[in-house]
């Protein structure tokens, strides 16, 4: 069967969708990060030490994740109202008001602002009594893992969209877990290490979470690229089979890299030498992680072979 070539969506309402896939992840593993502290703190610890250095500005990221996702609906509410309109009508709420409220995207639409603007609240005030607040949180990013596949390909999918919904939840929890826990890291942790000691007991924690996250994200993006492409003739002649190949390579390539942080360079770790290598290997990560969040974007406003 051949399929026809589908322009790439590189445009405003991508950058919404990418910019909302990593505060979504960022958020989720934000909320990992805390929950992982009293694992690696210990008695010894004292106001000066990496744990209690690092918890406020894991609530900052938090927040900014909040933000992030407030501004990145925002914009995809923008440029789905403006790709109804003619080019250079003014955009007011009488034409918006249809698109937002009476249309399946809307709806959905507005599910994800709600779960957004509830994490970023959640996220303000919840530093204040983090024990309770760590609770609320997490129940705000499973509300944003939940909501976020409600305007795209989710419901749609060949198996029926409840199992649609919950592998792109699954899917991005298990993403957020592993590469937004290790963002949150790189944020509030290892600008401020002094003592490498501490890093390496956190990077002990995070490594089982690691696996574990990358475990369901690889396990249910399998699935859902399986119910969406069904063959390799789909997977090499439809634009949404290549670019599905682009994002399990950049994938591939991160995961690799985690694998190499895992051996050579978590063995070092203690010391100011291991900690250097681990800031240049995780930005390395990161990086590969942001390519992966924008094939993503472009990846699900592509017309897939089984829908």
């Amino acid at each position: 069967m051949e399929y026809e070539p589908a322009q790439l969506p590189l445009d405003l309402f991508a950058l919404g969708r990418a910019l909302a896939y990593a505060g979504a992840l960022l958020l989720v593993g934000s909320c990992a990060f805390l929950a992982l502290i009293p694992r690696w703190r210990t008695e010894l610890d004292d106001d000066r030490s990496l744990p209690a250095r690092a918890l406020p500005r894991a609530w900052r990221v938090a927040t900014g994740a909040g933000g992030l996702l407030v501004v990145a609906h925002l914009l995809r509410a923008y440029g789905q109202v403006r790709s109804f309109l003619e080019p250079g009508e003014t955009i007011t709420w009488e034409a918006a008001r249809p698109i937002l409220a009476q249309t399946t995207w809307g709806r959905g639409w507005l599910a994800q602002l709600g779960a957004a603007s509830l994490a970023l609240l959640v996220a303000w005030l919840a530093a204040r009594r983090p024990a309770p607040g760590l609770a609320l949180l997490g129940t705000s990013a499973l509300a944003v893992a939940v909501t976020s596949p409600l305007t795209g390909h989710a419901g749609e999918h060949p198996w029926g969209s409840a199992f649609g919904i919950g592998l792109h939840s699954v899917h991005l929890l298990g993403g957020g877990i592993w590469l937004g826990t290790l963002a949150t890291l790189a944020i509030a942790a290892l600008p401020v290490v002094a003592d490498h000691a501490a890093l390496a007991r956190l990077v002990a924690a995070f490594s089982p979470l690691a696996l574990v996250g990358a475990g369901l994200a690889v396990s249910a993006g399998l699935l859902l690229g399986y119910g969406y492409v069904g063959d390799l003739t789909a997977l090499t002649t439809s634009t949404y089979g290549r670019t599905l190949l682009v994002k399990t390579a950049l994938l591939a390539g991160t995961m690799g890299l985690g694998a190499w942080n895992w051996r050579s360079v978590t063995p070092r770790l203690g010391t100011a030498d291991g900690t250097r290598q681990l800031s240049r290997s995780t930005r390395l990560e990161l990086t590969l992680g942001l390519l992966l969040i924008g094939a993503t974007a472009v990846l699900v406003a592509l017309p897939a072979p089984k829908i």
